[in-house]
């Protein structure tokens, strides 16, 4: 794993929640012109139905869409499995927490810290090169 990977796999981890809007912000950046709508009339390329497609069908849109589902079902799997762990990342990634408090509430030192987010980025890595993310 490369340190690339490395940082997009918690990048997307710590803006899990914060996906959808994201991917808003990412729709409502691309232009839709007024003149598309005028053009479906008469026209049949590039209609405004068309650059919605072309929107929604967006590679990066895509991408966030399935980083989105991987971590989710990540997340559901510690949830049932590893309920300690599920709870170590709930704080730190979705909650922003300092290791500090994670210390305090689950009891985990910085080297166990450490140790859990390791092998939770190698098994979300590994589900993600399954999946064509990385």
């Amino acid at each position: 794993m490369t340190e690339l990977d490395y940082k997009k796999i918690e990048f997307y981890l710590y803006n899990y929640n914060n996906i959808d809007e994201i991917k808003d912000n990412l729709i409502n950046s691309i232009n839709v012109s007024g003149n598309a709508w005028r053009k479906g009339m008469t026209i049949c390329n590039n209609t405004l139905e068309n650059q919605v497609i072309k929107i929604t069908e967006n590679r990066k849109i895509l991408e966030f869409k399935r980083w989105q589902v991987l971590i989710k079902k990540v997340l559901a799997f510690f949830m049932q499995k590893y309920p300690k762990y599920y709870d170590f990342i709930n704080l730190k990634y979705l909650k922003n927490k300092s290791k500090d408090e994670i210390e305090q509430t689950l009891k985990f030192d910085f080297k166990k810290q450490k140790i859990i987010k390791d092998k939770l980025i190698e098994f979300v890595y590994k589900n993600a090169q399954i999946r064509n993310l990385v």
